[in-house]
């Protein structure tokens, strides 16, 4: 299990300020006991960008799935424009040197290797669907339209989240310890696709294509131009 980094107080400042002290799903003003959520589900990246301020109620939604992953890195991307650029932190890359520097500017037997290293560690390695932000999201929309339009066909009480990551992991034969988002990119338009087909199959989709409302869900182009 992945340990917990604590929240220095001044990123802490700065969340409360990007919700206006307002839980950003519910409007509660309790900021006494608003959490930090990590969006992408890892303790160890606290970079500010993957942070979000909540109450405790919504908080347990998002960690139940009753918020969706989509509906939690939308309302980051909306809320991250209240913060003028220039308060917003960046990421701090950790530059090693090897060497003697003085002498390296003069000798020619002297040799100086600089090692940048990204301090936070990325959950997915290049070449995932987790690794492209746009892809990870869109298909995180997709997951949230179908958990949607399946909640509508069983209720609240009735909705189990996780069986659908299940489906998925079996139907892309992915092992119990990865995700869905670790898909090899170049399967982006397959899990699309069988996302999309799930949604058609639900009871309240077929409902509404029978009343000439066949859409969905937008597609991966329209679903870029919405957040433009």
């Amino acid at each position: 299990m992945k340990s917990r980094k604590a929240i220095p107080a001044k990123t802490r400042a700065l969340l409360q300020q990007e919700i206006g002290s307002a839980c950003p799903f519910c409007t509660s003003h309790e900021v006494d006991h608003f959490h930090v959520h990590h969006i992408d589900e890892n303790p160890e990246n606290g970079d500010f960008g993957n942070l979000l301020m909540t109450c405790t109620t919504c908080h347990s939604k998002i960690t139940k799935g009753d918020i969706s992953v989509h509906e939690v890195r939308r309302k980051k991307m909306l809320l991250r424009n209240r913060l003028p650029t220039s308060v917003i932190p960046i990421p701090v890359r950790k530059t090693t040197i090897f060497g003697n520097v003085s002498n390296s500017v003069v000798g020619d037997n002297n040799r100086v290797r600089v090692e940048i290293k990204n301090q936070t560690k990325q959950k997915y390695p290049p070449g995932c669907i987790g690794y492209d932000v746009l892809k990870g999201n869109y298909i995180g929309y997709l997951i949230g339209r179908y958990n949607e339009f399946k909640e509508w066909e069983v209720g609240k009480a009735g909705m189990n989240y996780a069986i659908f990551s299940s489906i998925l992991k079996k139907q892309f034969k992915l092992g119990p310890t990865r995700s869905i988002y670790n898909l090899p990119l170049e399967r982006f338009d397959e899990l699309s696709r069988f996302i999309q087909r799930r949604i058609d199959g639900t009871k309240l989709a077929r409902m509404k294509a029978t009343k000439g409302r066949a859409k969905f869900y937008s597609s991966y182009d329209e679903y870029l131009a919405e957040q433009n």
